[in-house]
């Protein structure tokens, strides 16, 4: 497509919507039009393509050497290719990393010079209509599913809020997403295949080689390769959108009033707003409810306005003007929106295409830390306090529910939390990386103090200690990594950090953390 037509859509779409949405003149919308497109242009100019000879993830941070091989389409043949790979990785005592659509961020999918599996083409679906159980491959990405479900009627139980991740990988980290009152993905799970570092082929679920089950699923690709999944789905149904903004401090009896006390919601997510003036001072809670059944093949509309999104979301980065105007306008917008009905697929099927970083010294990474639900105020509080002292670019804050997991062998929910998600930008050398080590570290230790966890996925950054304190399992988990790959095929560099930890020791006082000691 022409650029300039590209352009100048952008353009009308800029001023249409701020005019439109916001309810603004034209000689008051000239600054936010203009800051919008100059971000969009910012966007353009910036983009870089990564090395082909190194592997990464989508961080940026972790450039790796690896031979890439991608999996064979038909199941028969992948498992001779997989078979024969693993063979000779035992042999040549080469490592294995198994890689999806690789949104982990901390080299979870990489192994410096060894083999990294590309799953992706490995996307067989069948859905039995009798019991509502999708068998699908690992390389099958939410997005293949989401309009495959939509054809039944039936739709995805558990999955992040974007679709790009496939379901190996999220498998493989345990996800969780805008499910309220629900514990993460591998509760939907009802077997999985593996093949494991000897070449035998395991059908493991809660009756069947527990064990493994409770070991794959959240583990990171470290005992065997996830050939498919057999899912539970949920029934495709039209949701009504609802939503209340209040004080940030209030969000707690907010929740229990309008989900916990409605059985009729089904997806629901929080939001704190990240402006300078009203720093995680103000909270919305997004809802749907349910109105009625979806009939299979109910429309599935692409997501819409994804420039204009992304230059909103692009015109926030270390900019105090662009987070106030996004905040504005995703209020004035998201409040046009209440009542508006959507199917719970169109609800899913959603793009991270909009806030995907290709800016060149610039990376985008995840926090997330979970806690219980009594002590959600005090880390909000904590978060409020330690992030400008860190000078941190904070993007954004969403708030989810989640409820005890007791499926998987080191569960991060082990008791009704709130998961708070930190997005932020930082730039990519080393003392940027140095002073994003050092938030994190903080930013654990105050969710330990409140009897919380954090996500595994992400950076690196936890001190070996605090990955002890924190899954005091995760010894035993090593151990059971050697027992079930004793010759260490299958790797990544999370394993490589953490595999060798002291013993637990005792956490830091409050005192301490306040006076940064630790």
């Amino acid at each position: 497509m022409n650029p300039k037509v590209n352009d100048m859509a952008l353009k009308k779409i800029i001023l249409g919507s701020l005019l439109a949405s916001c309810g603004l003149v034209a000689s008051v919308a000239v600054r936010p039009a203009s800051h919008l497109w100059q971000a969009h242009l910012r966007d353009k100019q910036s983009t870089t393509a990564a090395s082909p000879r190194l592997a990464n993830d989508i961080s940026g941070l972790n450039p790796t050497r690896m031979h890439t091989i991608a999996v064979e389409t038909d199941s028969a043949a992948a498992l001779l290719q997989l078979r024969q790979l693993i063979e000779l990785a035992r042999t040549k005592s080469l490592s294995v990393a198994i890689a999806g659509s690789q949104h982990s961020m901390g080299g979870h999918t990489l192994a410096p010079g060894g083999i990294r599996l590309d799953m992706r083409p490995f996307k067989h679906m069948r859905l039995d209509t009798a019991t509502n159980l999708l068998t699908v491959g690992a390389g099958a990405t939410w997005a293949d599913v989401i309009p495959y479900l939509n054809r039944y009627g039936r739709a995805v139980a558990t999955m992040q809020s974007d679709n790009a991740f496939t379901v190996g990988g999220s498998l493989s980290v345990n996800c969780h997403g805008w499910q309220p009152n629900q514990p993460p993905i591998a509760a939907t799970v009802q077997s999985v295949l593996v093949l494991l570092a000897d070449g035998q082929l395991l059908r493991c679920s809660r009756q069947q080689n527990q064990e493994l089950f409770a070991l794959v699923l959240g583990g990171y690709g470290l005992f065997g390769i996830i050939l498919e999944a057999q899912l539970q789905t949920h029934a495709n149904k039209v949701y009504r959108y609802q939503r209340v903004k209040m004080d940030a401090g209030h969000y707690l009896q907010e929740y229990q009033r309008h989900i916990d006390a409605n059985p009729q919601v089904h997806l629901a997510y929080g939001r704190l707003n990240v402006t300078p003036t009203n720093f995680l001072e103000e909270a919305t809670l997004n809802y749907f409810t349910t109105q009625r059944a979806a009939p299979p093949q109910y429309p599935l509309p692409e997501p819409g306005l994804t420039a204009f999104k992304r230059a909103v979301f692009l015109g926030s980065k270390h900019n105090e003007y662009g987070k106030q105007l996004r905040w504005d306008l995703e209020q004035s917008f998201s409040q046009t929106q209440v009542g508006n009905e959507y199917s719970r697929n169109e609800i899913m099927n959603e793009s991270p295409a909009f806030y995907l970083n290709r800016t060149a010294g610039q990376t985008d990474v995840l926090h997330e830390y979970f806690i219980p639900a009594q002590q959600y105020n005090a880390f909000r509080l904590a978060l409020q306090r330690r992030i400008p002292q860190h000078k941190a670019d904070l993007l954004n804050v969403t708030l989810r529910n989640v409820y005890a997991d007791t499926d998987t062998f080191l569960p991060y929910a082990r008791e009704e939390v709130f998961g708070f998600v930190l997005f932020f930008n930082q730039g990519t050398t080393a003392a940027d990386e140095a002073d994003m080590v050092a938030l994190t570290q903080e930013l654990i230790a105050d969710a330990e103090h409140l009897g919380g966890t954090y996500y595994l996925p992400y950076r690196l950054h936890a001190e070996p200690a605090q990955l002890a304190r924190v899954y005091p399992q995760f010894q035993k988990f090593v151990a059971l990594k050697q027992r079930y790959d004793p010759k260490e095929v299958f790797q990544n560099k999370f394993y490589q950090q953490y595999r060798i930890i002291s013993e637990p020791q005792a956490s830091p006082s409050r005192d301490e953390i306040a006076l940064g000691k630790k």
